[in-house]
This record gives structure tokens, sequence and C-alpha cells, in this order.
């Protein structure tokens, strides 16, 4: 039985072959990975099948799947976004050459970096791992298969969603966890502020209790200024960061993924409500209760009354 599916984009170029090895460092014993590529049109096909060849040749314990998409007349990250919505995918990894280079008329998949800024945004069924060629992480610049991750997490007041998925998909054992909170140090002492030391300890729990060891990194400047250097000072992997579940990306993280020099993992949340919404249905439930009780206890003292006797 499979547990989930993680698409993987094929294209002809450096950045894909990282993006491969990537996606198999995260890949659980019964996960499915599916090898995508896309075509324009029918005549290509083949092409997308010798492409994909090579990938499936490689040795793996996995469910491996090859699938080559006709584009057709769909935009590419309209045709993506289908697939990866109907295969109920867990996670879509992406390869992108510096998000700077260009695709070809028979292979337009190279995520090029106007296009993989592109399909991170009209993604919304499942996270997007982008997968640099730059990066300077010290997995993708070995040849240790055995070698861990090291992964650090923007820790925001609700990333416990995020962080328990990314811990179903590490390994305690052989696995670095970095949780960093942006802005946490006040502006005039330099002191770290309370909410942020509150939120580190939250998480650090929810890590323990997950048997990961984590290090802790707090930062005075926001993500677009102190991110960039914390990935290279800690030999980041993957930098997580999240966003909300809509069609555009907050500057910050379309910042990040041009200057980052890591994969980057884009996590899409739910807007949580706020804590006046909350408090106002809470309200109102409390109202719509009390006025049930007394209808209830009027209705049983009635029945009371002519002698019928029922439960509430």
């Amino acid at each position: 039985m499979v547990c989930s599916v993680v698409v993987t984009l094929i294209a002809d170029n450096h950045a894909t072959k990282l993006a491969y090895r990537m996606a198999r460092a995260l890949l659980r014993p019964r996960d499915e990975l599916q090898l995508v590529t896309v075509v324009a049109s029918e005549e290509a096909v083949a092409y997308g099948k010798r492409l994909l060849e090579q990938y499936e040749q490689e040795p793996c314990d996995n469910v491996v799947t090859p699938v080559v998409l006709v584009k057709g007349d769909l935009r590419l990250d309209e045709a993506i976004a289908q697939h990866v919505s109907s295969a109920s995918a867990d996670l879509l990894v992406m390869g992108s050459h510096n998000l700077c280079a260009a695709g070809t008329r028979d292979d337009p998949l190279p995520a090029t970096g106007s296009f993989a800024k592109k399909l991170v945004k009209a993604l919304q069924c499942c996270p997007v791992l982008v997968v640099k060629a730059n990066s300077r992480g010290p997995y993708l610049r070995s040849d240790n298969g055995a070698m861990g991750l090291k992964v650090m997490v923007e820790c925001q007041p609700h990333s416990r969603h995020m962080l328990a998925w990314l811990m179903d998909k590490m390994n305690p054992d052989t696995d670095g966890l970095f949780l960093a909170v942006l802005r946490a140090r006040d502006s005039g002492t330099g002191q770290v502020k309370e909410t942020a030391t509150r939120m580190l300890n939250n998480f650090k729990v929810q890590a323990s209790v997950n048997e990961f060891y984590t290090a802790q990194r707090v930062y005075k400047e926001a993500a677009s200024q102190a991110l960039p250097q914390a990935v290279e000072a800690d030999a980041i992997d993957i930098l997580a960061v999240q966003a909300p579940e809509c069609k555009e990306l907050p500057e910050s993280i379309t910042d990040l993924l041009s200057s980052t020099r890591s994969s980057i993992l884009i996590y899409k949340i739910k807007a949580e409500p706020s804590a006046a919404a909350v408090a106002a249905a809470a309200g109102a439930l409390g109202s719509a209760s009390a006025a049930l009780a007394d209808a209830a206890a009027a209705a049983a003292a009635e029945s009371l009354r002519q002698g019928v006797t029922f439960a509430v």
C-alpha cells in the first residue's frame, strides 16, 4: 500500500539530477515516486519517455512511476498542477537552474526562474520543494548517500503543521533540524523577545516528542535579510518557509527563492481565524447552547406536568 506520492519534475538539465536526488532523500519506505516530464505535443512523447528512462533505471526500493504529460492547449503550470492534484501528491520536487534558465520548444520544463515562481503560486494542493543548482548544502555537494539532511524551519506562530509534516519525512538519527525565528531581538536592547523564546520552546518540545534534537537560531532581521546568510553559515540543505494558501507569494519568499543558495520548501497554510473571530464564534455557540438548554428544560417541565417522561 502506497503511503504518499512524491512527484518529481524531470527535464534535461543538471538541476533535475539534483532534484531527483533530493526527492529520493525524502522518500519513506512505502512512498511512490512519480517521475513526470511535460512535452508540447504527441510527437514529443517518445522524447519524454527516453528522458525518463535514465532515472527509471536507477536502483530504488520505492515504487517508481514514469509519467509523460502532453501540455496541449494548457499552460505549463496548469498541466502540472492538474496532474499533481489528480495524483493526490504529498510533495512536488522541481529543479531550478539558478532560477534563470530558459526552456526549449520541445522541452519546456527546465524550472526557469519565472516558471518556478509561477508554479509555486499556482500549486495549492501540496508543498513545493525548489532544488536550486547553486545550493551550497552539503548533501547535494557530497557523494555520500548515507549523509543526512540539514533542514532549517522559519518558525511562525502557526508552523506546527509544517514542522510535523517535515519531521514525518526526516530521519531523527541522521538529519539535522534547525529552528529559526526572525525579528526575534528587541531593536533597542538587542535582547531576545519573550514571544520568540516561547515559540522556540514550544517547537523544541514538539520536535523532542518526535525524537529530534534541534538547534535554535534567533535573528534581529527579517527573512529576506537574515536567511540567505543563515543557510550558508549553517550549511543548510533545505530552508522551509510557509506561505498563505493563495495564488500570490509574499515578496519575502520571492526574494528568498532568488537569493538563497539552498533548496527552498514552500509550505502553504490555510488562514487561521483571528482571536476576535474565535471569541465571537465561541460567544455565539454559548448563546445558542443556553437557548437550547432553556428550551429543553421548558419541554421537560411541560412533559412532567402532563405525566410524560423522556430523556434530554
